[in-house]
């Protein structure tokens, strides 16, 4: 099993937002393949080699693809080809981020790094009940599906989706349940066993965001992207 270095969960979603907002300043070719690369050894720091080759793969794919191919897509087809790959391909730094995030962050560290910068209750706990709902909704689905192979039932969206709105309801009011049975909306002072850290790799990460900002910030202010 592959094993990386652990980020904090705050480090994470500042990357995320930055990546997010410098993606948003130009839409210089340089610097959206600077901050792919940037996605990329993050992926490689935290053991993520499978997915970082794929993503690399991809992204070479639909570069090439908008540069050489797409002369030879015309008409409204080619038009919506050619949006869907320079759409991917743009904001493939924020789906790269977005799926590390949820593979890596449990949802104990979650809410660990909720109570340690100290959001109000009104939103931990909504937040904390989200992020169990969608995996627990998955688990069911495929329940649902196992069910209906074992008693021989074609797949339809009528014997898929009934079961699951009914499963959906019974869960979101299991998991608003077990919140409030675990103390979130208790008063005083809250701990926890995770121990929620910065660490060396998280201030280098979060640094070289920092300067790769100020270059993008710099070549815009002079025409340079």
């Amino acid at each position: 099993m592959e094993k990386g270095i652990r980020f904090d969960p705050r480090t994470k979603f500042i990357l995320l937002l930055g990546v997010n907002l410098l993606l948003l300043l130009s839409r210089s070719l340089v610097l959206e393949v600077a901050l792919f690369s940037f996605c990329i050894c993050i992926l490689v720091v935290d053991a993520k080699y499978k997915d970082a080759i794929m993503y690399v793969i991809a992204f070479l794919f639909m570069l090439f693809t908008d540069r050489y191919l797409c002369v030879f897509l015309t008409g409204f087809y080619g038009t919506i080809i050619n949006f869907i790959v320079y759409a991917l391909r743009r904001f493939m730094p924020c789906l790269i981020l977005g799926k590390w995030i949820l593979d890596t962050t449990a949802v104990s560290d979650f809410v660990a790094t909720m109570w340690k910068i100290r959001l109000p209750l009104t939103v931990i706990i909504p937040l904390s009940v989200v992020f169990r709902y969608f995996p627990t909704i998955k688990e069911e689905w495929n329940s649902i599906r196992d069910a209906m192979k074992i008693r021989g039932i074609s797949f339809s969206m009528e014997h898929v989706l009934v079961p699951l709105i009914f499963s959906a309801v019974n869960v979101s009011e299991e998991l608003s349940a077990a919140a409030l049975c675990r103390g979130l909306d208790a008063p005083g002072e809250h701990t926890s066993y995770i121990e929620i850290k910065m660490s060396a790799i998280d201030y280098l990460f979060l640094l070289i965001l920092a300067g790769m900002a100020v270059a993008a910030f710099t070549g815009k202010a002079m025409g340079v992207i």
